[in-house]
């Protein structure tokens, strides 16, 4: 046994059977990104265009959204094309990052067992997946958008990433948390198909803050992506600041969801070996 503590052996079975602490993760980050990059490749594999795809959807998006709205439809709203796609997608971004993390865990058993790696790397790859096609996308519509009507950049802009990082920070601890309670329960990914469908009529993403009745805008903020939306049109399509009321509910929501997300999968991670 002294031979063994002498060479180190011991420090390292302690090491394995704690739980992983941050720093552990961030010494993973070349397994995350190659995690990421996996994905990305096996997403477009076999196609002609490949990362193009995630540029050539949305700008069909822009061109089918003009047309409907702007042409068939003749939406009052000036610019409202911009206005959809400055929340539908970092809706869409949410959505899909909440709804990969529940099957994180669960749908990486085989890996779970045969190697030994921090757990949360599966849940927070799955965010970083869908943030590459968030930006991927962004890059192309948005511009696009902008152009067709003819607005310049400003200085509120350049709030839009910070957005972007606080609702990443935000995504991250609801897959921790949701990836977690569907290693317990397989329910939640069906009952979260559920919740995402109320949520997103509780979110300014299609209709205007303004339209909502003063007696049920404290119902619209129980939705955690609504300070996000209304950050994106404020800073995108109103050219605005974000006002204070959307800053303190963001960093709110982001570090409830970071706190909660990171105990719970923290306590929990141990036993996913046996649940799988």
């Amino acid at each position: 046994m002294s031979d063994l503590s002498a060479a180190g052996h011991e420090p390292v079975f302690v090491d394995a059977m704690r739980s992983p602490s941050l720093l552990d993760w961030l010494s993973h980050r070349e397994l995350l990104r190659n995690l990421v990059l996996r994905d990305l490749r096996l997403k477009y594999r076999g196609s002609v265009l490949g990362f193009l795809w995630s540029m050539v959807n949305p700008l069909m998006v822009v061109g089918v959204y003009a047309v409907a709205f702007g042409y068939i439809l003749k939406v009052p709203t000036p610019a409202f094309v911009l206005y959809l796609v400055s929340g539908l997608l970092a809706w869409g971004y949410f959505a899909a990052a909440v709804s990969a993390s529940t099957g994180a865990v669960i749908d990486s058993g085989s890996l779970i067992k045969s190697v030994c790696f921090p757990r949360a790397i599966l849940p927070i790859a799955a965010v970083l997946f869908n943030l590459a096609q968030f930006v991927l996308t962004c890059a192309a519509a948005v511009p696009v958008a902008l152009l067709l009507y003819g607005i310049a950049p400003t200085p509120s802009m350049l709030a839009w990433p910070i957005l972007v990082v606080l609702q990443t920070l935000m995504c991250v601890g609801l897959a921790l948390l949701l990836s977690t309670l569907t290693a317990f329960f397989r329910d939640i990914r069906h009952l979260l198909e559920i919740a995402l469908q109320i949520l997103f009529w509780m979110t300014p993403v299609i209709y205007e803050s303004r339209m909502v009745p003063s007696a049920l805008r404290a119902v619209m903020f129980l939705s955690p992506m609504t300070p996000f939306a209304l950050g994106y049109h404020q800073s995108l399509y109103y050219r605005q600041w974000p006002d204070a009321t959307v800053w303190l509910t963001a960093c709110a929501y982001t570090a409830l969801a970071c706190l909660i997300g990171f105990l719970v999968f923290r306590r929990h991670e141990e036993q996913f070996t046996e649940l799988l």
